[in-house]
């Protein structure tokens, strides 16, 4: 059965020994859990609108809910390994069986003696083992919900009862709740901060190591006598005859007597419930029973010599000793109902459950929600109200064929979203089919939408149908030609479908090369857009000469502006890729090249400009050159280098053909740090000639402590990658005397070590 002492094992769970068996415990847990089926917590709240205001998140329109789950004290099987381990660990089995054993052991040995036997048999206490876990016995008990039993939150609850006093002791609770309380509950479940607190009143039967009564009384008699006695014969007359008389003569008698006696009363109460009236009810029986055992004690003293004994006898050593104890053992173990109150705040019983799972723990139920089943269709129109081409009123006719059921709408700006509703058929095919007339202002023909199915919202996108919108632009490579076929003007002839159609149009347009945003033609026609429209290009150039391109066709797409570029009356391009052939410190910023294309003999010129720069990092550009004839391919181009103080131009360099066009510019890095500037030099002026046919460049550098630590870095703008020559002449400023100046010094190539002339 179980006893004491209780051993805390494992976090919040108990274990309590076997008063036989040192292998056997019984668990209980101190704070109760949320029953768990599996993974999932055995809890469901389940709340209701009939109000929602369509927000997901919202709890305005909640008008109650219901809250059930269970709570118990169970252990599972995995901790109870864990307990069965650390009572191993802690060598629990080893101390009970030795505390059983003890006491086993002695209350053998009394009954053997009380036997009169020499041998006391073996205690029958089962060796270590595995150990095995029993249930406790419940007598009585009570659960109850830490929560408010009604008010504003709660209309009603079970919130206390009986437990269930077997297993785990499982408790299933339910709460009502208004619609305050509900929102509460679903905010907090939502959010993961819902706490409930619970308190168990139960009493379990254990058994005591309970009152102990032990009394017990002893004496010890010692006697020993010493005589020294001899045997005298002495004749005497005694009348007729003499005769010979015996005497004893006792010359000296030596006698002691030791008496020891003791009686000890010992009362070990324990844990016992037993009162303390009944506990000197119980010593003073075992005080009676005790005194009349030392009285049979007292009347077994030493016996001594007689009289007689005295007189006759010839002991000469007389020894005698009498010992006497006696026990009294009381002892009463008590199986009481031993109280246990587990009690506990569960937090976060909803930490580690999937959101999936959440779902179907807290579900809304909308009671707005209809019965019977509903056909619900949303009706939709969106239409040019406020722009081109101005439509002031769309007529929606649905069909829906299952349910044998035909209804129209007529939207305008000021309502333009509608619901059919009504009852679902039986046999339902979910198919409405629908058509549209769309009313422009101004026309009094409406343009027909051809019908549409759909099995679900009806959305009718007039936009800016009947409507035609285009933007014609001049090729992109107009605006470079120059000389006299440069082309100035630019006509656009456009016509819609012949002039026996009703929607018949005949235009033109007319801009130049340099308006690139062309010119735009709009026409509303207020009815579908069914054929393309055909369009002409005529260029007109600087010499008077006028080029026909051939007739083209162009189809719009509905609710589209469409951009139109006219067609190159030159189809032959030069296409030249830039880059740059080095990898430039920060000090350059842009470089610009200038292409030139010249056919003398067709007096034709086209010309680009292209742009390379840091702020791009340097990316590639393509630059096209219009050609008249194909096989004259020659070109030339110049370039411009822009920095931090810096602006430098190249001479005309000449190319032929597509090609890729790498600059030849010459990256000389300077090493002044030998000048000693700040040291021996308070500054220098130093300036770089580079000559090379008709180009003259020259750039000056200004020396100072600041600057002259690091290399600079000069950029030449060359038209021959050959040619890496230059000049550089240089003043230098000395902490003390006359400024020194060298002129025409030679460098060569990338880089240029500049020493003192004066060391």
């Amino acid at each position: 059965m179980t006893t004491l002492p209780q051993i805390s094992v494992l976090d919040d769970i108990i274990a309590y020994p076997d008063d036989e068996n040192p292998n056997m415990y019984y668990l209980a847990r101190s704070t109760p859990q949320i029953r768990m089926d599996g993974d999932v917590p055995v809890f469901n709240g389940l709340f209701w609108t009939d109000k929602a205001d369509g927000v997901g998140d919202s709890t305005s329109g909640l008008a109650g809910g219901y809250i059930n789950f269970d709570i118990n004290l169970g252990i599972s099987e995995e901790e109870k390994e864990k307990v069965a381990k650390k009572l191993k660990q802690m060598k629990i089995q080893e101390q009970r069986r030795h505390d059983i054993v003890k006491l086993e052991k002695e209350r053998l040995g009394l009954i053997a003696r009380a036997k009169g036997q020499d041998t006391v048999s073996t205690p029958d206490v089962p060796e270590v083992g595995e150990i095995v876990f029993g249930a406790l016995e419940y007598t009585e008990g009570t659960v109850t919900l830490l929560e408010e039993k009604e008010g504003g939150l709660v209309s009603w609850s079970s919130a206390g009862g009986p437990a269930s006093l077997i297993g785990d002791n499982n408790a299933a609770f339910a709460i009502r709740l208004t619609a305050d309380g509900a929102a509460v509950w679903y905010k907090a479940l939502e959010q993961g901060d819902k706490a409930i607190s619970t308190r168990y009143d139960l009493k379990v039967k254990l058994r005591l190591p309970s009152l102990e009564i032990r009394a017990w009384a002893g004496s010890h008699q010692e006697s020993t006598i010493e005589r020294k006695v001899d045997r005298v014969w002495k004749n005497q007359d005694q009348g007729c005859s003499d005769a010979d008389v015996e005497r004893i003569d006792v010359s000296s008698v030596v006698e002691t007597m030791t008496e020891e006696g003791l009686m000890n009363i010992e009362i070990n109460k324990g844990s016992t419930k037993i009162s303390d009236e009944h506990v000197n009810q119980l010593r003073t029986m075992a005080i009676k029973l005790i005194e009349e055992k030392v009285k049979e004690i007292i009347k077994s003293r030493i016996h001594g010599m007689t009289e007689d004994e005295r007189k006759t006898s010839m002991i000469e050593l007389m020894k005698e000793e009498v010992k006497s104890f006696v026990e009294l053992r009381f002892t009463q173990r008590d199986v009481v109902e031993w109280p246990m109150s587990p009690q506990a705040t569960i937090m976060n019983f909803l930490e580690d459950v999937s959101e999936e799972n959440k779902k179907n723990i807290t579900k809304i139920v909308d009671l707005a929600d209809d019965i019977v089943g509903v056909v619900e269709i949303p009706v939709q129109v969106n239409a040019a109200w406020d722009e081109a081409p101005f439509v002031s009123s769309v007529k929606v006719t649905a069909h829906y064929d299952s349910a044998n059921k035909k209804e129209s709408w007529l939207f305008d700006k000021s309502k333009d979203k509608d619901k059919w509703m009504f009852r679902r058929p039986k046999k339902d095919d979910a198919i409405v089919k629908y058509t549209s007339e769309v009313y422009f202002k101004g026309v009094s023909k409406p343009l027909t939408i051809p019908m549409k199915e759909t099995n679900g919202l009806i959305n009718i996108e007039v936009g800016k149908v009947g409507l035609m919108v285009a933007n014609f632009k001049p090729h992109t490579t107009l605006n470079a030609l120059s000389g006299d076929n440069k082309i100035t003007g630019i006509q656009v002839d456009i016509k819609y479908k012949t002039p026996e159609a009703p929607e018949h149009f005949q235009t033109s347009l007319l801009f130049t090369p340099g308006e690139v945003e062309g010119k735009k033609l709009e026409r509303a026609l207020y009815t579908n857009i069914d054929a393309p429209i055909e369009y002409s290009v005529k260029y007109f150039s600087k010499n008077g000469k006028v080029i026909e391109m051939p007739q083209q066709k162009f189809y719009f797409t509905q609710n589209q502006t469409e951009d139109i570029f006219t067609p190159n009356p030159y189809e032959d391009t030069l296409d030249l890729d830039v880059e740059l052939g080095m990898s430039p410190d920060q000090s350059l910023k842009k470089i610009i090249v200038e292409f030139q294309y010249k056919d003398v003999e067709s007096q034709f010129t086209s010309e680009d400009k292209v742009e390379l720069s840091a702020e791009d990092d340097w990316e590639s550009v393509t630059a096209k050159l219009v050609q008249l004839h194909k096989d004259k391919q020659d070109f030339k181009y110049r370039y411009k280098l822009i920095g931090d103080n810096m602006f430098s131009k190249s001479g005309w360099v000449d190319g032929s053909g597509d090609q890729t066009v790498i600059l030849p510019i010459l990256q000389v890095k300077i090493d002044v740090s030998r000048l000693k500037i700040g040291e021996k030099y308070q500054n220098a002026v130093l300036e770089m000639k580079y000559e090379h046919e008709n180009q003259n460049i020259n750039h000056q550098f200004f020396l100072d402590n600041n600057n002259a630590s690091q290399p600079i870095n000069w950029f030449i703008p060359r038209i021959d990658e050959l040619q890496d020559s230059f000049t550089y002449s240089m003043t230098l400023y000395p902490n003390e005397g006359d400024e020194i100046t060298v002129s025409n010094l030679e460098g060569k190539g990338k880089f240029l070590i500049i020493k003192d002339v004066n060391p």
